[in-house]
């Protein structure tokens, strides 16, 4: 048993983990979880850092201001059996840049996509959706559209999907890896609830209105406190 905690990264980070277990021979499979539970001390954490919206969060919008708080728990098994779905491949890097804010450019938020999609052998094109982090704050869904357009360019059909859920934090990565599976299962790119009108300083393809669309690969983010960063590539097989 093996617990992570790099905040609001922590249980993407841990498929990644489970999956260099099984690629070392250390098991056969594992089970991957997030949770994280509401409580009076994060709201006032978040609060203090002035970093909550008063509305439901709207990621990507001009008009978004902070996050909406949510609890929940996700579990998946990881294994190293053939399956419909297969996670193709895992990046991580460390922004080393500031306690609560990521840099400008998204430098840290990029390199975590350049090495997932390396490690899953293909090219950034070979995307066809990017579950995005996306939390609702004016600074850090800047700097992940800077990170995105970067990589990908600006034609990737991207969303956040916080705005069903709100920010689950330690639960987040574990939460929107199966938002992710689910959409490259179904054909389906989920919208980004309450993103328009999307800030058009943004120059990524931010989808407002739930589509259908044949995928083969998909990227969910996730990024913690600190620059704790984590993108995990699924494919279909």
């Amino acid at each position: 048993a093996l617990a992570i905690s790099t905040a609001c990264s922590s249980s993407a980070k841990a498929f990644a983990a489970a999956r260099r277990a099984i690629r070392a021979g250390r098991c056969d499979a594992a089970v991957v979880a997030g949770v994280d539970s509401l409580a009076l001390s994060t709201l006032h954490g978040f609060r203090a850092l002035q970093l909550l919206s008063a509305q439901p969060c709207r990621p990507f919008s001009s008009q978004r201001a902070g996050i909406s708080i949510g609890e929940a728990a996700a579990v998946a098994l990881v294994s190293g059996e053939p399956s419909d779905i297969c996670l193709a491949g895992a990046g991580e890097s460390s922004d080393a840049h500031h306690m609560s804010t990521p840099p400008a450019d998204g430098a840290g938020a990029a390199r975590a996509m350049r090495a997932a999609v390396a490690d899953a052998g293909i090219d950034a094109a070979a995307i066809g959706y990017i579950n995005l982090h996306g939390t609702g704050t004016p600074v850090n869904d800047a700097a992940e559209a800077a990170a995105v357009l970067a990589v990908f360019g600006g034609a990737t059909p991207a969303s956040s999907t916080k705005g069903f859920t709100g920010h689950t934090l330690g639960a987040a990565g574990a939460v929107e890896s199966l938002i992710a599976i689910h959409a490259l299962r179904n054909g389906i790119i989920p919208a980004n609830l309450g993103g328009a009108p999307v800030d058009p300083a943004l120059a990524i393809d931010i989808v407002t209105q739930t589509r259908e669309s044949p995928l083969s690969f998909v990227l969910s983010n996730a990024f913690g406190f600190g620059g704790s960063n984590c993108a995990l590539v699924f494919a279909r097989t």
